[in-house]
Order: structure tokens, then sequence, then C-alpha cells
């Protein structure tokens, strides 16, 4: 999944749009439950359209697209969720690495919110796996990990010294080191002088502050750290040794690290949402978030994984959004945050979504403004 993706489907707004996201399961036990619970959510989908006013023509090729896109899911690689969305135009299905809230919706736009939440996460890093012989680099985005094969990676140690036993003589010289003690040496030397030539290897990859892993036994860790020119760009050790055959391992593990990354860079953002609160240059709360959006004053909309709630605009006016039916006439939005969404990143503004509860004293979303 890239912003493309997002891109296409934000572009089928005013089309009949299907939304469906569901839990799932990825381990053997429960992973049985998974075609029942998607196979329910389909069924689901396909109810609202029968009882909807749309076209039936663009039913009928909905109801189409869903069973075909269905046909193709891969039981065996679905993992914590999955989210399907079709239109006369097009199909797609994402598997997500993360819990989702089920929900099934029927609109004139796809529900996105689990997608841009997802994307956060989907930023480019490099992991690179240290050991005394193997060093595979590989390149990272969100839990996938692709092992680099090319005249630079994997790095191969090959100790070509050859160490001369010291001759002893008849009688043993107290000033003579042991062999073995300083075979160790030469060979830790030369080992650490192999680390900085990968070290430097790495300059061609860690361009433009992109963010790397490093993976490896505590003492490989500790002489990595010691001669690297990259640690300002580190961003997480994996502890262990990883050198050969471990991608999958690695993957989960390096997910972690980057989710743990990202929600830390969220913190130092709810840090100057309560500085800007103060100032006056933030907002907080549905109403002040839609208001704000809709001036284009919105540099970085914050909000909740999973706060949602219904709204109503009156016609010709969607300047502001009033939480309970207006007199008269009147629109109703099934999810103003997820149209919000749309209206800030379509405005040029970042979409910031942070876990439930941590906006709590901001009525769950705020917005970060550009000017006042």
């Amino acid at each position: 999944m890239n912003t493309s993706d997002i891109n296409q489907m934000l572009a089928e707004r005013g089309n009949l749009c299907v939304s469906i996201v569901v839990p799932t399961y990825r381990y053997r036990r429960e992973r049985m439950q998974d075609p029942q619970l998607i196979h329910k959510a389909v069924q689901n989908a396909k109810q609202l359209l029968d009882n909807s006013a749309w076209p039936k023509a663009d039913i009928q090729k909905i109801v189409q697209q869903l069973d075909a896109v269905i046909e193709k899911i891969d039981y065996l690689r679905l993992q914590e969720g999955l989210a399907l969305f079709v239109s006369p135009n097009l199909s797609k299905l994402f598997l997500l690495p993360f819990a989702v809230k089920e929900k099934t919706m029927l609109g004139k736009n796809f529900e996105v919110r689990d997608l841009f939440y997802y994307n956060q996460f989907l930023m480019p890093y490099y992991l690179l796996a240290v050991s005394k012989k193997r060093i595979p680099l590989y390149r990272g985005e969100g839990s996938n990990l692709y092992e680099i094969r090319n005249n630079d990676f994997p790095k191969q140690y090959e100790d070509e010294y050859e160490y001369v036993r010291p001759s002893l003589g008849k009688l043993p010289s107290p000033g003579l080191k042991s062999f073995d003690g300083d075979k160790s040496i030469v060979q830790e030397t030369r080992h650490i002088a192999f680390l900085k030539q990968v070290d430097e290897v790495l300059d061609k990859y860690l361009k433009n502050d992109i963010p790397f892993l490093v993976a490896g036994t505590t003492e490989q860790l500790a002489n990595f750290e010691n001669i690297s020119q990259h640690m300002p760009q580190l961003v997480g050790k994996i502890s262990g040794n990883y050198a050969h055959d471990a991608v999958h391992t690695l993957s989960d593990l390096a997910w972690q690290n980057i989710t743990a990354y990202i929600k830390n860079s969220h913190e130092n953002l709810l840090l100057k949402l309560q500085e800007d609160i103060g100032k006056g240059f933030a907002v907080d709360g549905i109403r002040n978030a839609w208001k704000s959006a809709k001036e284009g004053k919105a540099a970085t909309l914050l909000v909740e994984k999973d706060y949602q709630v219904s709204a109503y605009i009156e016609p010709g006016d969607e300047s502001r959004i009033h939480l309970s039916p207006p007199a008269g006439g009147y629109e109703i939005i099934t999810d103003v945050v997820d149209d919000l969404i749309e209206i800030v990143y379509e405005k040029g503004g970042k979409i910031v979504i942070v876990e439930n509860g941590e906006l709590k004293n901001y009525s769950h979303i705020a917005i970060l403004q550009r000017y006042v």
C-alpha cells in the first residue's frame, strides 16, 4: 500500500463506495474463523446495497466485484485486519498488521482512516544485521523486509591474514604474549576494520536522514555503535544473531521497532499541541477542527484511531457542522471524522492518527494551525 492507493480511492468521491474492515487472525488455531468472518461482512454489505437507492446497475457491478475479490484472498497470509474497498471503477484489498475495529459502510466515499493510520508507519528504513562473518542489509517498509543483494551487500568477512605462531625456543620467555591471546587481538582489530568498511558503504543508502535499525549480539551491537558514523539515524536495536535466513523473524521485530519510533514522534506532537493550545495556535473538538480545516488553516490533524461521530450540515453551507439535527433541511455525514481527514489531506495538511485515549483532554481530535 502507498499514497497512490489512497489518492485513487479519494478520487472515487461521489460514486457508490463500499468499505469493509474486518479483524482477522494470523495464527493457526484462530485462523479457521477468518473465512466465516469475512463472508459475514460481505453479506452484510450486500444487504446494505439491496436496501439502498443506488442505481441497480451500479449495485450489480459492486456485487460482482466483491465476489471476485474475496475469491483472491489467501487466508494463510492474513494478518490482524483486512480492508476491502469496492466502487464501480476499482477494487482494492489490504492486509493490515494492526488491530482494527469492524465496520461495513456504504456511501459516496471510502472509509479511509485505517489506511491513513497504516500509511504513517510505512516510512522507508534500513536494517543491518551485524555478525562476525556475514552482514546483510535489508530495505524495509512497514512490516516487510527485502534483502539487498548487489556488489555492496551482503558483506562477507574473509580473514585472509595468516598468523605465524611465534617461536618460543627452548625456554619460555616471560615477556612473550601467548599465541592464542595475540591472535585474538589481531582478529578483533581486523573485524573492527571490517565493520568500518560496512559503515562506509552505508553512506550510499542512509541518505536524507532515512532511519535505520541494527541487529546483532550484544557484543556485535556494541562494536558497531563504537565505530559507526550513522548513530544519529539509528532508531532501534534488535538483540540476537540474524545473519542467516532470518527475514521472517526480523520482519516482526523491525515492525515493532518502527512503530515504537513513530509513536514516540507522536508523543512529541502531543507536547507541541499542549503548547500551541495555550498560545491559541491550535484548536480542539470536532466542530472547531472542521471549521479550521474548511478555512485551510490545518497544518496537522491529530485524531484518535477509532474516534467516530456523526454530524449534520445545512444545504449549501459546509463551513460548519452540527452535532444535532438543525432546523430545516440537512444532510447527515455518517462519519464526519473520515471526511475531515480527507479535507485536511487534500489541502496539503498532515494526518497523524494516534492511539485511543491519547487526545481525551482535547475531545479526541485537534488541529495544529498554519496561522490563526
